[in-house]
């Protein structure tokens, strides 16, 4: 059974191949822990760097489905009122090996509106290139027994090397926050053949709000609830991811849905509804460990057996001078994805405006 579910699996990515379907970029759950993927904005987020590594196996009910790593880094320099940042992810999909890679430098600066809002635009430039292993394809004609394939004839290039940019912007208060980023702006050719086929845009939308916030005076615990969403599109691909963050020091859980359940899909006359997902980290001291699972509630049902998602934050060289007096309040996403948030520093926690 596994090995029939590996061939249509493969049969699926060479048919898509040669059908010119539009490529879809890869996808992380817990986007607040991979900030500088969802926003070249959030590159320099915290007071100093940042060091961010992910792992997502999704549907690992099925053999070699799909495997992405993730790896970033991100430094604010308080000097040029700027945040750099570099990211590096790799995705595998299928047993013919089908893997995608990007290196991506990003560039942010911060500007203050007024007393209570800040706004950062960002800008992305990105390498990438995409391989394939032909040897490990099967058409249909050659699962039947029907000798070999016409559509290796098709087929010229084992690996597509691309350049390609990104933008966004990000406004945000001590209460809420909205930032939005356009993908793949030169829309790169990533063909194995010599056709042309153009990475879609991709438009991502989030924001969110801190529904309440608290801090013991005797104590450097802490606790917070946060509401938050992202909407995504890429071609004719539509999803949105909504839940909430609850935080009590060192541990915070988050539970939220992704699916647009009043849409039906394009190829099915179903509701858009994807996964319920469910969050549990802890922080200490400069660092973050977080997991989650999707919980599948689409057509694969519990045969693909959802998504496992990994997430390990370390921040370091934090100078919390950088924000006294509001001067640069932190930038929102869930609590513990900024470990160094809840500073013991008493004239730090006066004076910070807490975002998230």
């Amino acid at each position: 059974m596994n090995r029939t579910i590996t061939y249509l699996l493969a049969l699926f990515i060479g048919a898509a191949m040669l059908n010119k379907a539009s490529a879809q970029d890869p996808h992380f759950s817990q986007f607040y822990a991979n900030p500088l993927y969802m926003s070249p904005s959030l590159a320099g987020a915290t007071d100093g760097g940042r060091l961010i590594m992910n792992y997502r196996n999704q549907w690992p009910g099925i053999n070699k489905a799909f495997e992405t790593y993730a790896i970033s880094f991100d430094n604010f320099f308080g000097a040029l009122n700027s945040g750099l940042g570099f990211m590096l992810y790799q995705d595998k999909a299928g047993s013919a090996g089908l893997t995608t890679t990007q290196g991506a430098f990003q560039y942010s600066y911060n500007l203050m509106l007024n007393d209570d809002w800040q706004i950062i635009p960002g800008i992305q430039f990105t390498y990438g290139n995409k391989t394939i292993d032909f040897s490990k394809l099967e058409f249909g004609d050659e699962m039947a027994g029907m000798g070999g394939s016409g559509s290796w004839s098709r087929l010229n290039n084992e690996k597509a090397e691309y350049i390609d940019f990104a933008a966004s912007v990000f406004l945000y208060s001590s209460k809420y926050w909205i930032g939005a980023t356009i993908d793949h702006l030169a829309q790169p050719n990533y063909s194995f053949m010599n056709e042309r086929m153009r990475m879609p845009l991709k438009t991502v939308l989030f924001g969110g709000m801190n529904i309440w916030n608290e801090r013991s005076r005797q104590k450097t615990s802490h606790r917070s609830f946060s509401l938050s969403y992202r909407l995504q599109q890429q071609a004719k691909d539509v999803q949105l991811d909504m839940g909430v963050y609850w935080f009590n020091d060192p541990i915070e859980v988050g539970i939220w849905y992704r699916g647009i359940p009043f849409i039906t899909t394009e190829n099915s006359t179903g509701v858009n509804q994807d996964a319920i997902v469910a969050l549990l980290s802890y922080k200490y001291g400069p660092l973050r460990f977080g997991y989650s699972y999707d919980v599948s509630v689409s057509g694969l049902g519990w045969n693909a057996q959802g998504a496992h998602e990994l997430s390990l934050v370390f921040e370091f060289n934090q100078r919390i001078n950088l924000r006294l007096g509001g001067k640069r309040p932190a930038l929102p996403c869930s609590e513990s994805a900024n470990p160094l948030s809840s500073s013991s520093h008493s004239k730090y926690k006066r004076k910070k405006r807490r975002v998230f």
